[in-house]
């Protein structure tokens, strides 16, 4: 009996997976902390958070000019089978430039998963996420963990320095090779927080 040449393939099932990151949003806070001091020049300071993608290349603030928020895409990911995921990242930088310390937090929301067209595969994919310190932790399977309603949170970034935020995506051991050729979008809210930067701390 000869096997169908489809099925002598594998189980490999070409889905153009998006993550089409981000609608992204600043969040700005007004410490009510203060002190006594000598007249003198007040200056304005910038809450400035950069992303840059991978494997994309695209790089933007998450804050636009007008206060818009940012989006930003990571790029296409193809040939994704199951027990087979893929990787995609996202840099994060703190640039304020403000005084004291003003660190931020990134809290990655869960990610929404919707069919191209007339598909079905959404069901069957599966987002991940982690922080790390360097492009190439992304590519370890470990500490990845599912996106969920809670989101994912980062520890403080200080300013003048960066974060990575890392995604995986897989597919599940159940999807029917039927499947094959279908495609899904991906996208997800990144909130940047600002942390209390004053050094009595914040009332």
């Amino acid at each position: 009996m000869r096997i169908p040449r489809m099925l002598r393939a594998g189980a490999l099932i070409a889905a153009a997976v998006v993550l089409g990151l981000l609608a992204v949003q600043g969040t700005y806070a007004l410490w009510n902390a203060g002190t006594a001091t000598a007249p003198g020049t007040v200056s304005a300071a910038s809450f400035d958070v950069s992303l840059k993608a991978s494997p994309s290349g695209q790089a933007t603030n998450m804050s636009l000019p007008g206060g818009t928020s940012a989006t930003i895409n990571l790029g296409q990911i193809t040939s994704l089978a199951p027990g087979t995921p893929v990787y995609a990242s996202l840099v994060v930088g703190n640039n304020s430039d403000a005084g004291g310390t003003f660190s931020t937090s990134i809290t990655a929301g869960q990610a929404t998963v919707t069919n191209v067209g007339l598909g079905v595969l959404a069901q069957y994919v599966t987002v991940s996420a982690k922080f790390g310190s360097a492009v190439a932790e992304c590519y370890s399977t470990a500490g990845y963990a599912p996106l969920t309603a809670a989101g994912l949170t980062s520890a403080a970034v200080p300013k003048a320095t960066s974060t990575v935020l890392c995604f995986q995506v897989s597919l599940s051991s159940s999807t029917s090779m039927l499947l094959k050729g279908q495609a899904v979008n991906i996208s997800l809210t990144l909130t940047a927080r600002q942390l209390c930067g004053v050094p009595s701390g914040c009332a």
